[in-house]
């Protein structure tokens, strides 16, 4: 069984802990970023697990810190959910490509943080993803195998890919549009794998609410490109390094996948044909934005967890607010 580690802050100091049953107990060393913390800091937290002693602190008295911390590549999976594919006029069954994009390692946020909506911004979406964290380098093509993903991945962690819509379709910018700061909540905890995690990680029920509203409830049974697809392939494209974030794609649900099919079915081939992408996108930027209120909005609150049904691995929860921007 995997174990929680999380990076904490108490009084002005900066530490990494064991998490168990709502304390963390510090790890002995300083490691000041993921990466460095994977190496000896991950042996030492499960030494602690297996029986080792430490101050055990209540996580009430403790600041949460994002586990995943920069610089660091943060690679994402786009489309690669069967239900978000069939929700916005796509067929997952057509699909013969790995979709990639990239998130400023800046956007990076703890699991509590305000996150910011841009002044500029009207179509602020949520999206659930599992995160995995690479954990050792990768720096040429190499053949990854399902019961060999504990190999490759240090652990597991709740994201959410933030996304400002507006910006994504009517400029065709994703980094733009998904990297602005607090775009990407990670945490609260990263889950450091073992070998036996790796038969409940395509069982995962991945959750998210807004403001106690359930928007996204799906299992990871769902991917089009499961993770060691995914390696393999990014290894043949990039070197990745311990400590990396790989955002798996999320369900269905998310803000703009409401009537986005219905308008994709009434538009139809004319649209394609007839219309320049950008006449396409404002279109559906002005059908959105008028009809559709699950955008978010200042003050809005969401919750996400992800877990397996027998509870053996649970990531945690992250609760974030929206908060108007300048």
């Amino acid at each position: 069984m995997g174990i929680h580690v999380a990076r904490f802050k108490v009084g002005e100091e900066t530490r990494w802990g064991l998490v168990r049953e709502e304390q963390v107990i510090p790890i002995p060393g300083q490691y000041s970023s993921l990466a460095e913390f994977l190496g000896e800091g991950a042996a030492r937290a499960r030494a602690l697990a297996m029986g080792g002693q430490g101050e055990a602190i209540p996580l009430a008295r403790v600041e949460l810190l994002a586990p995943v911390t920069a610089p660091c590549n943060v690679v994402c999976q786009g489309q690669n959910y069967r239900s978000h594919m069939l929700e916005v006029g796509q067929d997952p069954d057509a699909k013969d490509f790995n979709q990639f994009f990239r998130k400023a390692s800046s956007s990076l946020a703890s699991n509590q943080s305000n996150i910011l909506k841009p002044a500029r911004v009207r179509m602020l979406d949520y999206e659930i993803e599992l995160g995995l964290i690479i954990g050792r380098k990768i720096s040429g093509p190499v053949r990854v195998e399902r019961e060999r993903l504990h190999e490759f991945i240090a652990g597991l962690v709740i994201c959410n890919d933030i996304s400002a819509r507006d910006l994504q379709l009517l400029e065709g910018q994703w980094y733009k549009g998904k990297s602005f700061r607090t775009f990407c909540p990670v945490g609260p905890y990263v889950y450091l794998i073992d070998q036996e995690d790796i038969a409940r990680l395509m069982n995962l029920r991945l959750v998210l609410s807004v403001n106690g509203e359930v928007r996204q409830d799906a299992s990871t049974a769902e991917m089009v490109y499961p993770p060691e697809e995914t390696l393999t392939e990014l290894s043949e494209l990039m070197d990745l390094y311990p400590g990396d974030l790989l955002l798996t794609g999320t369900p269905s649900g998310v803000a703009a996948g409401r009537n986005m099919s219905k308008l994709a079915r009434s538009v139809g081939k004319l649209i394609s044909v007839f219309l320049s992408d950008k006449t396409l996108a404002k279109i559906i930027l002005k059908k959105q934005s008028g009809d559709n209120s699950a955008y978010l909005k200042d003050g809005d609150v969401i919750r996400a967890s992800i877990s397996s049904p027998d509870g053996v691995i649970h990531l945690g929860t992250q609760e974030n607010r929206i908060v108007d921007g300048r």
